[in-house]
């Protein structure tokens, strides 16, 4: 007996019994303080896809029909399911992949995967830093097992960003706390939150990195409420925005490299490929006609000039030299 029952045709939603994290995270989705960025369609599509997720497991694929999905997110009509899965994947709430079948080639899948802005929101991404024992039930961590001389300093993201723990002087606050006067808070108020976030091992810092996004169209005491109520969230922070910084270096590493890639033509043609110690590698070559790839020639083979190739020039592993500047590097006195 299946947790739906047809009814003209239409899947109806039936109770069912959810972990009690997964309740909360439902109640998260329609809070006025969490997913600031979403409309109420996606807010609802977003209920439902939690009706679906495995407490234990919250970033595994799940695989929702249609159907039920739209009446878990208690909505009426396919489109509007549509717009709302458009709208949570533009976001960052979920991401989706579609599967072809093998024999026809027709999409037949859509997995939904829960990102980590949506854990993080909705209070799906716990703090363990050891294997679950007897203080977790149901899902719920009832105490943070970590040691409180090492988590924080060994999970704190972004050490070497200049402007850790920089005091700006005229204020006397941290310049990464800066931008919270800019949304009207005062001075009073970033203190305050910062003495809330040290009492639970925190870093204010930490979470307005995390929460940026959702707090840009807050102003003043919304803003102040919003950050309260994230430091009551068992989530370590730092360790988000260490993932998240990660996570922006390689995006903006991968872009500067594709406006490399694109920069490789003709002019390059007949330069030498040269490692950082100077070995001439091979010989770029220019791509001959629209669709072809750019291609490095050596005695041992050719390999491609694509993305990765690219990113080795941004990095600096390879670079390209006119011939007579590579023959000076390597046999040069």
């Amino acid at each position: 007996m299946t947790l739906y029952h047809s009814m003209a045709g239409r899947a109806v939603a039936l109770a069912r019994p959810l972990p009690v994290t997964l309740i909360a995270a439902r109640a998260q989705v329609f809070d006025p303080l969490t997913c600031l960025d979403l409309n109420l369609t996606a807010r609802r599509v977003l209920f439902g896809i939690l009706t679906f997720v495995r407490a234990r497991t919250p970033t595994k694929e799940i695989f929702p029909r249609r159907d039920t999905l739209r009446a878990e997110a208690l909505l009426q009509s396919d489109s509007t399911l549509y717009r709302g899965l458009a709208m949570l994947e533009e976001k960052g709430y979920i991401t989706r992949r579609q599967t072809r079948r093998r024999h026809c080639g027709t999409f037949y899948l859509s997995p939904i995967v829960l990102t980590l802005k949506a854990l993080v929101l909705l209070g799906l991404q716990p703090v363990i830093h050891k294997a679950p024992s007897s203080n977790v039930e149901d899902g719920l961590i009832k105490k943070e097992r970590t040691k409180k001389s090492q988590s924080i300093q060994k999970t704190t993201g972004c050490t070497d960003s200049p402007k850790k723990d920089e005091i700006d002087r005229e204020t006397r606050l941290p310049v990464e706390l800066l931008p919270l006067l800019g949304l009207g808070v005062k001075r009073t108020a970033v203190c305050w939150l910062m003495a809330k976030a040290k009492g639970v091992k925190q870093r204010l810092s930490d979470v307005v990195k995390v929460v940026e996004s959702n707090i840009a169209a807050l102003r003043g005491r919304e803003v102040v409420a919003y950050l309260a109520a994230m430091l009551r969230k068992n989530v370590d922070f730092a360790w988000v925005a260490k993932q998240t910084s990660e996570a922006h270096v390689s995006a903006e590493l991968d872009q500067t490299a594709q406006d490399t890639l694109e920069r490789l033509d003709g002019r390059y043609d007949g330069y030498h490929v040269c490692a950082e110690d100077g070995i001439v590698l091979g010989v770029f070559q220019a791509s001959r006609g629209p669709g072809q790839l750019a291609l490095v020639h050596s005695p041992s083979g050719s390999i491609p000039v694509n993305l990765r190739f690219a990113r080795a020039c941004v990095e600096g592993s390879v670079r390209l030299v006119p011939p007579s500047t590579a023959w000076e590097d390597e046999f040069g006195d």
